[in-house]
This record gives C-alpha cells, structure tokens and sequence, in this order.
C-alpha cells in the first residue's frame, strides 16, 4: 500500500496547485493489488472511486511520486482499504476543498486533545482529506495536530511516516 502524490500538469491542477501554494496537486492511495483510490473530478466522473491503475485519467507525462507506509501494520492496511471501499461513491468536494484552504474555515472545531476522527464524515472528499481521513480511522497518523480538511496535497508530503519508493510519470489514460 502506497501514498501516492501527483504533480499534475492539467488545469484543474494548476488551480490545485496556485489555491494550495504547491507542486503537488493529488493524492490517491495505491492499495496492495496495484489499483487505486481516489477522490476525483472529471467531465466523465466525480467522487471516491477505484481505478485499476495509477495512470487511469491522468495526463500523460504528470510526475507522480509513490509513498511507502512502512509502519503501517498489515492489520491497518487492512482496515484501511475496507474504510476506502465505504467511502466509494461519495461526491468529490472540489470547491469546499479549495475554500477552506484559502479561507481557513473550519467545518468543525479542533482540539487535538480531544478530537476524534470517528465524529468527522463528511458528505464528499477532497483528495488529500480522504487518505489522511482513512489513515486517522486505522490509528496512522500522518502528522499530527492537524485535522483532515486542513490537509492539502502537499501537506502529506512532509509526513515522516512517509518513505518515497520511485517517482514514476503517468503513461495516460489505461
């Protein structure tokens, strides 16, 4: 299982990335049998899904750098796939992403002391939310003191429980 962080080329990208003040515009989780989940926008779908590869709509030539999690225990990758399967479906939350990273509005109140994941779900997932959402479910945190809608992209990527493997550069739509 990998964290897997795009730097897109595409202009929903390039708005990810200006709202965001980073190179890496998505994030999607590589689960063990190689497909992916994600939480994406396009003309055809718009939500949570699982895809068969990493390079499924993605433009051709986007830079993608896979992630491993070796301290996630087989037990938590587990979990954490079952909890991705019960969130397919649910819408991608675009611009309620994008708003709160510029506007810092909170849909909830946080104390890291006592927030607990379990009381946050929302009704759709931005990217970076989701994997770092589903991470939190399973007791893996990424960071801490930070609540999921905070997370952007590129935040992920400062996690020391993060182990890049390669950077690979998606082929186009499979």
């Amino acid at each position: 299982m990998r964290i897997l962080q795009y730097e897109g080329i595409s202009r929903l990208s390039q708005t990810v990335r200006f709202f965001t003040w980073n190179r890496t515009s998505h994030t999607a989780i590589e689960l063990d049998d190689g497909r992916v989940c994600e939480a994406w926008k396009s003309r055809e779908e718009d939500g949570v899904r699982i895809v068969d590869s990493l390079h499924a709509q993605h433009t051709p030539g986007t830079i993608v750098k896979a992630y491993s999690m070796p301290e996630l225990s087989s037990m938590q990758a587990e979990d954490f796939t079952s909890w991705l399967i019960q969130q397919e479906g649910k819408p991608y939350a675009f611009w309620g992403g994008i708003t709160r990273f510029v506007t810092r509005h909170d849909p909830q109140p946080f104390d890291p002391q006592s927030f607990k994941i379990d009381d946050y779900d929302p009704d759709a997932w931005f990217c970076s939310c989701l994997a770092f959402a589903g991470l939190m479910h399973v007791d893996f945190k990424l960071l801490d003191r930070i609540p999921p809608w905070r997370v952007s992209p590129g935040i992920i990527n400062f996690s020391p429980r993060l182990k890049l493997d390669e950077i690979l550069r998606t082929e186009g739509a499979v």
